[in-house]
């Protein structure tokens, strides 16, 4: 395609907002003294200001005091007060989950001519796609953007005719979920019998968990007992909207949950417990669970009458293809289609589209206008008019420039991810514990010992130019979670020493 004066222009103009810089890293040998962690407090170390608001007439939401701070907008705090020593050698961030690649160029091209269009005499008011960029476009998502997700939807995850909603970003969907699912008080008529905690509708998500999948419950329904170092000593007194259950080497144990449904089911057949979240693959734990366990978690929450929302950001990242359908091998990453199963899904994995904040999320259409995807679909649009009426339309434009370079164009990128998996895998291998390594972009480790996971991240930047992520923002203290797909193949071996040498210091 021919790119004139003017698509620059105009591409200069409208796009700069999802044109990113990255800062170029000199590579040179370095000599790293061992450093010993200091004995200090870390109270201050990665947290945010949360001042009491009983101290100021002007409040905010507890909710939000009690919220998690956002660790990755902390990370960037703690390089950027070491950017300035690491100067020559730049500091190496295996923290946020983000890919070394760049869109592919049909992302491009979907924006020039769309940009093109509104430059042309006269189009501005004809009609074209591209010549109302600058207007609303249904709350649901932009409708040619639709009907290519919903094929997609069936070649590729087995999901027939699905609802579907385009969100900005996977983030937007899971509060979308949220705020649609769950009740303050789950009402059956029997709260005189019921105590405050069996009262309150309740999510279930499993540790080590997704950071902001936690801070959504917590801010839109409460809930700081989620471990880690949210807990609060007098957590057990609150009712909380937050149920943390534990994994065995990254994979939810379904006998916990399973007592958990049973312990909050209600004599009318209902469930305090409203929704069960799961990541797959695992974000953060870097695992990919197998298509039999999709399906024994999908009929256990069915048995109780609870959702199940599946998070299947990393669908493009299932390295051992470990979720494959024996029945369905034609289906490249098959999700389970049930009427109370709602899935979530993301551009800014595979596509590297994070800046264009495009998501979106998917229900049943079983049964019709009675199904239950259906109604939860039709309510969901209310939330949906209410935070952002709908997704950018210039960014859905993008997102169907993404989908005509298809599921190949994304695989050849993650084959590139390999060599940083391995070497990743390699640097931590003197950790007592590892899992991952099998799905998503993430390996996660344990610190031996009583080592504090913040300090040791905060160390870790400071003396050796490398950033994690600690595991206590995912309810894993004493662990972190490294993403091993943030730099292209030669630099992440160069961070891999660092991390390396780094975990061999710091841990003696």
């Amino acid at each position: 395609m021919h790119l004139t004066s003017g698509h620059f222009l105009v591409m200069a103009t409208i796009f700069s907002f999802c044109i990113s810089t990255s800062k170029s890293l000199s590579i040179r040998s370095t000599s790293l003294r061992a450093i010993k962690l200091r004995n200090t407090s870390t109270s201050s170390i990665l947290k945010m200001s949360t001042s009491s608001s009983s101290q100021n007439k002007f409040n905010v939401s507890n909710r939000t005091l009690q919220t998690l701070d956002p660790c990755v907008i902390l990370m960037k705090q703690i390089i950027s007060q070491h950017e300035e020593k690491w100067k020559d050698d730049g500091i190496y961030s295996l923290a946020q989950g983000v890919v070394h690649w760049k869109p592919p160029k049909t992302v491009y091209e979907a924006l020039a001519n769309a940009a093109q269009e509104n430059l042309d005499e006269g189009k501005a008011t004809v009609g074209g796609d591209g010549a109302i960029i600058h207007t609303y476009c249904p709350d649901e998502g932009y409708p040619p953007l639709l009907a290519a997700l919903k094929d997609k939807l069936e070649q590729q995850n087995g999901l027939q005719s699905p609802h579907v909603m385009v969100t900005s970003g996977a983030n937007q969907a899971y509060v979308n979920c949220v705020i649609t699912l769950m009740d303050e008080v789950d009402d059956d008529g029997n709260q005189e019998k019921e105590s405050p905690q069996e009262m309150i509708s309740k999510c279930v998500v499993f540790e080590p968990y997704y950071f902001n999948h936690v801070m959504a419950i917590q801010s839109v329904r409460g809930g700081n007992n989620c471990g880690g170092i949210a807990s609060t000593e007098d957590s057990e007194s609150h009712a909380e909207g937050l149920l943390v259950g534990p994994t065995h080497q990254g994979e939810p144990d379904l006998t916990w949950l399973k007592s958990r449904l049973e312990e909050y089911k209600k004599p009318s057949g209902s469930n305090a417990i409203r929704m069960v979240t799961v990541v797959n693959p695992g974000n953060p734990t870097g695992v990919s669970l197998s298509h039999s366990f999709l399906r024994e978690i999908a009929q256990l929450t069915k048995d109780y009458g609870v959702w199940l929302i599946m998070d299947n950001t990393y669908e493009h990242f299932d390295i051992h293809q470990n979720n494959r359908d024996e029945e369905n091998p034609n289906i490249p990453y098959p999700c389970i289609d049930q009427e109370h199963v709602i899935h979530i899904f993301s551009f800014s994995k595979g596509y590297a589209m994070a800046g264009f904040r495009t998501g979106y999320v998917t229900f049943s259409s079983k049964n019709g206008k009675e199904g239950k995807g259906t109604l939860a679909y039709e309510q969901m649009l209310k939330v949906q008019d209410t935070i952002a009426i709908c997704t950018s339309r210039i960014s859905q434009m993008a997102a169907l420039g993404a989908l005509e370079a298809g599921r190949d164009w994304v695989n050849d990128q993650v084959k590139t991810l390999e060599v940083g998996r391995n070497a990743i895998l390699e640097a931590m291998a003197s950790l007592e514990e590892i899992i991952g390594g099998t799905g998503a972009m993430y390996v996660m480790g344990k610190l031996p010992g009583s080592t504090d996971d913040k300090q040791f991240a905060s160390s870790l930047v400071e003396h050796f130019g490398v950033a994690v992520i600690p595991g206590s923002f995912c309810g894993y203290p004493g662990w972190i979670r490294v993403c091993y797909s943030n730099l292209p193949p030669e630099l992440c071996l160069q961070a891999a020493i660092r991390l390396k040498r780094g975990i061999l210091e710091l841990t003696k």
